[in-house]
């Protein structure tokens, strides 16, 4: 597919301004970022098809989030990691102010890369940092956020730094083809033509999350289909199997409890078979602090909404 390729002046990253930048563009049209780009093909750990979709779909851009651990890991060593392989490799490496954007022509897929680093020859660089020990291979959410960022940066390959749990600096080099540029514009451009047509794609697994952020609230009765009543009558099943569950699961911890008779551990035939160990954990006494200072409770307490499916008795 035939597009074209344009730099933006990168607001301050992570800001409300990036996200925005990121989500829409100039023309408030929605776009698909590289951090992202496997949600497309269902390949995405922490966001799937649907959590992407309803993403591009919403009123309003993201809001920044306060960073979880591996967030956090990743922003602090990444400037130290991007040096580190630059001078490991024997490379010139800089982080580019500028967000990498690609459009097809009649923008009807609309890409968008923020690069860790660049070679003066335009090459991407990424960093990762991992928990995991590399094993020479990108996993599909890796893999799909380089071919991402070579489509934008106009590049054939993409330079990896992973620092590893054994805290190592690796090198990987990912050649991208055409072939796969072109089946992944092809993805993006599918994706887009239902987001652009205000619906999630028929093939993404909605989740109860995502249909109750799409159908909000508005006090009227829908008419459901009688062949509906199956689906009401699985509903009914899952819940008295959980409750059936959770009942065998507490006569199964009393017989275990009364059979160690306080003994920590529990053996067969001289084999370890079940653990009873104390733990502790601390928790705030709510009950006790709205009591005792309820003035100040009331600052701190934050009401959300939520919806609650039950079924009621349907006539014969």
């Amino acid at each position: 597919m035939n597009g074209y390729r344009y730099t933006i002046v990168k607001p301050t990253h992570g800001s409300q301004e990036w996200l925005t930048a990121r989500w829409k563009d100039e023309d408030g049209l929605a776009r698909i970022t590289a951090s992202v780009a496997a949600a497309v093909h269902g390949e995405n750990p922490y966001m799937t098809t649907a959590d992407l979709a309803i993403e591009l779909l919403a009123e309003n851009a993201p809001t920044p989030k306060e960073a979880n651990m591996a967030m956090e890991r990743g922003n602090r060593l990444e400037p130290v990691l991007i040096e580190w392989f630059a001078d490991l490799e024997h490379i010139e490496v800089s982080t580019p102010d500028v967000l990498y954007a690609f459009n097809t022509d009649g923008n009807s897929v609309r890409l968008l890369a923020t690069l860790d680093g660049i070679t003066p020859d335009g090459i991407p660089v990424e960093i990762k940092t991992s928990k995991k020990m590399w094993t020479g291979s990108l996993p599909p959410m890796w893999y799909w956020q380089g071919v991402h960022q070579a489509i934008c940066a106009d590049s054939d390959r993409v330079e990896w730094g992973i620092f590893d749990s054994n805290l190592e600096l690796h090198r990987h080099t990912q050649v991208v083809t055409s072939d796969e540029k072109q089946n992944h514009i092809a993805a993006c451009q599918e994706f887009l033509g239902y987001i652009d047509a205000g619906v999630v794609p028929p093939n993404a697994q909605m989740s109860y999350e995502n249909a109750s952020y799409l159908n909000p609230s508005n006090s009227s009765t829908a008419e459901l289909p009688e062949s509906f009543v199956v689906v009401l009558e699985l509903l009914e099943t899952a819940r008295t199997l959980k409750t059936e569950a959770a009942a065998l699961e507490e006569h199964a911890k009393t017989e275990i409890a009364m059979a160690l008779k306080g003994c920590d551990v529990g053996s067969i035939n001289g084999d370890k078979v079940v653990t009873w160990k104390v733990s502790k954990k601390s928790s705030f006494d709510t009950t006790r602090f709205q009591s005792e200072h309820p003035a100040l409770a009331e600052k701190y307490i934050k009401q959300t909404e939520y919806r609650t499916i039950r079924t009621t008795k349907r006539s014969k």
